[in-house]
């Protein structure tokens, strides 16, 4: 079995480009040259394989190339690598792109990428948008999910499980007085749960607590879940930090 991890980030010589294998039953990483033109030199980005393609997406670069000069590019264009005959790809333009972004999280799901919040230092803005990436059209679409989302955020987990997409944690510019730039942030342990195939008793749920319906009457098991749904944990605290 084969892993492909591209961009390795920070070195202590700057950010690097490469192209890597490991082979994962003899723990075995190689860098190996590729065909093409390659995606630029950067960092905290995302590389999402769908079928034999790795799709890459944001991440930090610099005007300087691999060594930083805090004068940062936050691309917004995806790269293409072919593993199979392990060249890049020559894309087409999209009408339509996301911002660039850093630390965002990347996910495949039926067949097609989705990317979601991350963090532009340019523009000092978090993000918590939602969108998804047509590898057949080579189009980007905004998703507007129902019900209440993530606040804008970076570096959360997003994990696939069946139908369903778990968010959890990330961290955000801090709502004390005094701080939110980029050096003082608050660690989130919120959960929250993207389904794309939703039963009738989740749209419900969703539609009691939507419209603040009564709840007396429902049985003690809904109600439960209800609650678990509406309650915010309280154990985020804030961090300091100014990477990723």
């Amino acid at each position: 079995m084969l892993q492909w991890p591209w961009g390795t980030g920070c070195t202590p010589s700057g950010v690097t480009a490469q192209v890597k294998t490991m082979r994962l039953c003899v723990r075995l990483m190689c860098t190996f040259s590729t065909q093409g033109n390659p995606a630029r030199w950067r960092d905290f980005h995302s590389a999402t394989m769908l079928g034999s393609h790795m799709y890459v997406f944001g991440g930090r670069a610099d005007r300087f190339g691999p060594f930083h000069s805090n004068n940062e590019i936050y691309c917004n264009r995806i790269r293409v690598f072919d593993t199979r005959t392990e060249a890049w790809l020559d894309c087409p333009p999209t009408p339509v792109l996301p911002e660039g972004r850093r630390s965002h999280s990347a996910f495949g799901y039926n067949g097609e990428l989705y990317i979601f919040g991350g963090y532009n230092a340019r523009l000092n803005r978090h993000f918590h948008d939602l969108w998804k990436f047509n590898p057949v059209s080579f189009t980007w679409k905004k998703i507007e999910p129902k019900g209440k989302g993530p606040c804008p955020r970076r570096r959360q987990c997003c994990c696939i499980v069946g139908d369903k997409i778990v968010l959890f944690g990330g961290t955000s510019p801090s709502p004390e007085e005094g701080l939110g730039d980029e050096f003082d942030l608050i660690d989130h342990s919120d959960l929250h749960i993207l389904d794309f195939s939703p039963s009738l008793k989740t749209l419900c749920k969703l539609a009691v607590i939507q419209y603040n319906l009564d709840q007396s009457c429902l049985p003690h098991d809904i109600r439960w879940e209800l609650n678990a749904m509406t309650t915010n944990s309280n154990i985020s605290r804030p961090i300091v930090s100014s990477h990723g």
